[in-house]
């Protein structure tokens, strides 16, 4: 093959790639704005989220939650971030976008999270159908 083609394809293949890690990142245009507001009447207090759960040493998972609606984060080796929303006494959260790092030996349990329950010092992990995925202790 000659060097042209290579570099051709090798070109074609980069692009394909920032395109992926850039539908990834984006978000709806019609998603409203996020909040941390409860929408149930207060049963779910953003001051009970907001902070730091987890280990964020070197291969642990952990998750940052502010008071603006965003959590950003790591599920052991990837960058993960997303927003949410209080909804019916939890913690409701968008897909999260995350970098693609290969990473060998890491349970990426926490990138399939999508909504949270705090029970005292402890987040509860939830997937799309409300299983409890693990937990993550308060840091402190």
């Amino acid at each position: 093959m000659s060097r042209t083609i290579a570099r051709t394809l090798i070109g074609v293949a980069m692009l394909g790639a920032l395109a992926l890690v850039g539908t990834a990142c984006a978000s709806s245009a019609g998603d409203a704005a996020p909040t941390s507001t409860p929408t149930n009447g207060g049963a779910a207090n953003a001051a009970d989220v907001v902070g730091h759960w987890g280990d964020d040493a070197t291969g642990k998972p952990h998750l940052e939650f502010t008071e603006d609606g965003t959590v950003n984060g790591s599920d052991g080796c990837n960058g993960i971030s997303t927003t949410y929303v209080a909804a019916d006494g939890r913690f409701e959260l968008a897909p999260f976008a995350s970098t693609l790092k290969a990473c060998v030996g890491v349970d990426d349990w926490l990138r399939g999270v999508r909504a949270v329950e705090i029970d005292g010092d402890v987040l509860v992990a939830l997937d799309s159908s409300g299983a409890r995925l693990g937990e993550l202790a308060r840091s402190h």
